[in-house]
């Protein structure tokens, strides 16, 4: 039977490229405005803190570009943050027009948390971006546990870290994480399943830690065009992309397929009851 759900948060629950990508360049156009640099320029910029700090959404990122701190040198972070307001706004209000979850989410979520079936989350994103999401989102409160990343993101005192999360060390693929998730919550790897939208990792992952694998393949028109946007502002160094590269590798030259694959989330609750239906355990 069925009794853990684990689940990747970004692309899977809600489209985070769909969102993170326009609320960006959103920002980085006001941005070219109040510093009078060219938006090509600050994106440069942008990566290079990026790549130093090995995170795409790290908070502080905009107020250590060389041309903002060239434009208000000598004053402070916050009236810094106060000079450019209308930047962080737009970000803002783009972000709040875009994050949703996919259709189905909260419905299925609601049903694994009343019927018992624990839900715990892995992300690649840290606290203070993957659970602040689950929060705005409203739905935190059907996660057991969050495990997310490291961060160089000093949280303020006035702002404590959620009981709910735990820090992971290192990038996806980690089954050895799954299997301790797994081992905390006191179930075996075969009641559990693990839902993501990636092949190369998550599926990966999910295929090492011998869980059953549920691939989320919502297709997007416009996701070339939201990647090369991406790529363009990454933290992803060349080890980065030879990795993804072996990844991709390994799950070919081994055959791997996900055990599921969904083109709606909702799918999820008859999958896990076909599940337990061969295990003549019935919770639909």
């Amino acid at each position: 039977m069925i009794k853990l759900v684990i689940t990747d948060l970004d692309d899977t629950l809600y489209s985070w490229i769909g969102f993170f990508i326009p609320a960006f360049y959103d920002m980085v156009q006001q941005l070219s405005l109040l510093v009078n640099v060219p938006q090509e320029k600050l994106l440069e910029e942008y990566k290079a803190i990026h790549q130093e700090v090995g995170n795409v959404e790290f908070p502080f990122a905009t107020l250590n570009l060389p041309s903002v701190k060239k434009k208000y040198c000598g004053i402070s972070d916050e009236q810094v943050k106060i000079e450019l307001n209308p930047a962080f706004h737009k970000f803002n209000a783009t972000r709040k027009k875009l994050l949703q979850l996919y259709p189905e989410v909260e419905g299925t979520l609601k049903f694994f948390y009343e019927n018992n079936i624990k839900i715990v989350a892995y992300t690649e994103s840290a606290e203070e971006n993957g659970f602040y999401r689950l929060k705005k989102l409203g739905i935190d409160n059907y996660f057991k546990e969050v495990y997310v990343s490291d961060s160089l993101y000093k949280r303020p005192d006035t702002i404590p870290s959620s009981p709910k999360t735990h820090i992971v060390h290192g990038k996806k693929p980690n089954a050895e994480v799954l299997k301790e998730i797994c081992c905390g919550e006191k179930v075996s790897v075969c009641e559990a399943v693990y839902i993501g939208d990636s092949l190369s990792k998550d599926m990966l992952m999910a295929k090492q830690a011998g869980i059953t694998s549920i691939w989320c393949d919502f297709p997007r028109d416009d996701i070339q065009d939201l990647y090369s946007k991406l790529v363009a502002i990454s933290h992803w160094k060349e080890e980065d992309f030879r990795r993804e590269q072996q990844y991709k590798n390994e799950w070919k030259e081994k055959g791997y397929t996900p055990d599921y694959t969904i083109h709606n989330f909702g799918e999820c609750r008859e999958i896990l009851s076909q599940i337990n239906m061969q295990n003549n355990l019935i919770i639909l």
